[in-house]
């Protein structure tokens, strides 16, 4: 490619060269007339509607000059990254102020609708069919509550475990289950609340009211919508050896039932043969007449003992005889005591 050699009199020919180029922008109209900018401003608080316009208006620009176009395009860009701050905003101050859609207030109409429920304990022994079909619609779901970020809605949490109804009366509904699995104390002065689900799949609300203080159990209350039918769960102590079932959800498969022996134990602690697994905790252990033996508490963890096969662990049933050892809310010890004198009626 040859030189370009520019000589000394050419460049003196170009003469004197301006310091400061001329401002021609301000010269030009504006881009976007100010009625324009002020009735897509307009818009802002209606988000879908600004969607649409700004669509509209893209395509309908396409054969405008770039400056045009660069304009309206950075234009509707802050418009509606400030709509769509604003209706998330509007949004979440909806949901904080407005009550929300009522979820586990409707009680458990299964328990509710029932003019009677089993006569326990049976006076002969149960299968595994009648186990199934008398005691599984006694058992619930448990799952301690949590509540959204930006709202006072209590919803299930991603925890579950299981329950079983220890009394019910026209007032309402006494249930047992681990304290673990609704992982919490009973507050003085105010209660804490978990949610339950029968075999309808229902939530309703029911307020812990007891917390032993050694043993890993808890009390929920949940007051009765309608009905007046009574019910007193009989307890009785496990002996070495004797068969037992187990009603629970283990890994979300919901009211299964095991079937095993009580393998040992050793003073509160015992130890049962039926398979359990996470969502089983809580749930309880009958015998083969109906009787309430213990509630599963847990089982080994073969990650850390990759050894242990099939050990299952539960707490005795004898804590539920007696007031000592437990922490009650302000209602929770009239609700263990009723259950403990209707108890006391029903032996012979």
């Amino acid at each position: 490619m040859d030189k370009v050699v520019i000589s000394n009199t050419e460049v003196a020919q170009i003469g004197e060269v301006p310091q400061e180029p001329k401002n021609l922008v301000s010269k030009l109209p504006a881009p976007i007339p100010w009625w324009g900018k002020a009735v897509l401003a307009i818009l802002v608080p209606v988000l879908p509607l600004l969607c649409v316009v700004a669509a509209i208006l893209r395509i309908s620009l396409r054969n405008q000059p770039p400056r045009t176009k660069h304009a309206m395009a950075a234009y509707l860009a802050t418009l509606l990254m400030i709509s769509g701050l604003a209706t998330s905003a509007a949004f979440v101050v909806a949901l904080s102020i407005v009550p929300p859609p009522v979820i586990g207030n409707g009680g458990l109409s299964e328990l509710d609708e029932r003019t009677e429920f089993p006569k326990l304990p049976s006076r002969l022994v149960l299968t595994g069919t009648e186990v199934s079909q008398e005691l599984k619609p006694l058992v619930v779901v448990i799952s301690p509550t949590a509540k959204f970020w930006f709202g006072r809605q209590e919803v299930p949490s991603n925890s579950f475990g299981a329950g079983a109804l220890l009394e019910a009366d026209s007032q309402g509904y006494l249930f047992v289950t681990a304290r673990h699995v609704v992982g919490g104390l009973v507050k003085p002065g105010g209660l804490q609340h978990a949610l339950l689900a029968g075999l309808s799949g229902v939530w309703a609300t029911a307020s812990i009211v007891g917390i032993h203080q050694k043993l890993d159990l808890a009390l929920l209350w949940m007051p009765r919508r309608s009905g007046g039918a009574e019910f007193i769960q009989p307890l009785s102590s496990p002996k070495d050896g004797e068969a037992i079932f187990v009603i629970g959800h283990p890994q979300g498969l919901r009211f299964s039932l095991s079937s095993g022996i009580i393998s040992r134990q050793e003073d509160s602690l015992v130890q049962i043969s039926a398979p359990v697994s996470p969502g089983n905790s809580g749930g309880p252990i009958y015998d083969e007449r109906g009787n309430l033996l213990g509630i599963v508490t847990g089982t080994m963890d073969k990650s850390n003992s990759p050894n242990a096969e099939n050990l299952n662990f539960a707490v005795s049933s004898d804590a539920l005889m007696s007031e000592s050892g437990w922490g009650f809310s302000s209602d929770g010890r009239e609700y263990f005591e009723r259950a403990l004198k209707m108890r006391a009626r029903s032996q012979p």
